[in-house]
């Protein structure tokens, strides 16, 4: 055999090893390329059904937070509205809520006050409305009795009923007054009677 062809021989195996180690080489790289496209694939698919979970989580967070804000609230008020048919008056009473209906639901405060018709129920606040054939009650006529002003209550029929006595002493009003008052002054309303007596004393 001559030189030249030992040499080409020997060339020839060289590119060969050198070629298998390269397409070795090649194919390892891609193995590892699909395991990484393989595992990213699956930590996504973890990532999505952890979001998922998390937003379920969420989810019925806000209905048990929504169930509990729907509520009566230990700071709401509690307003009545009464409609005297005897008067047409309406009267309006503004209160705390009672603790016994702190944390109540909206059906529990109907069952309450069945007799009322509920208006409107908020966590903050509860209206009720009810109709009553006599009047409001808050009718006054105010006069001269006994030398001090006597404030009488007035039914739907116009009837005069002491309710009571004041400690204001009419003989040292002006002359106009005590002539108004030995007349008698009817008031509607207990916050227009306050402020009437308010002024003579």
């Amino acid at each position: 055999m001559s030189k030249k062809w030992i040499i080409c021989v020997i060339i020839t195996i060289i590119i060969g090893i050198a070629l298998g180690v390269g397409l070795a080489i090649y194919s390892s790289n891609n193995n590892q390329t699909e395991d990484i496209d393989l595992l990213s694939g699956k930590e996504l698919a973890d990532s999505e059904d952890n979001k998922t979970n998390l937003l379920q989580q969420n989810y019925n967070n806000t209905l048990e937070t929504s169930a509990i804000d729907t509520n009566i609230s230990s700071n709401a008020i509690l307003i009545k509205k009464t409609y005297y048919e005897a008067c047409d008056h309406l009267i309006r009473e503004t209160e705390d809520i009672p603790e016994e209906l702190v944390s109540k639901t909206e059906e529990e405060v109907r069952e309450v006050f069945s007799n009322w018709k509920l208006e409107e129920y908020s966590p903050t606040q509860i209206i009720l409305y009810k109709s009553e054939k006599g009047n409001c009650g808050e009718h006054y006529f105010v006069q001269d009795h006994n030398g001090v002003i006597g404030i009488y209550t007035k039914d739907e029929y116009g009837v005069k009923t002491l309710k009571e006595d004041t400690e204001i002493l009419t003989q040292y009003l002006p002359e106009e007054d005590i002539a108004n008052l030995k007349a008698g002054v009817e008031i509607i309303g207990n916050t227009n009677l306050i402020e009437f007596l308010e002024d003579y004393e």
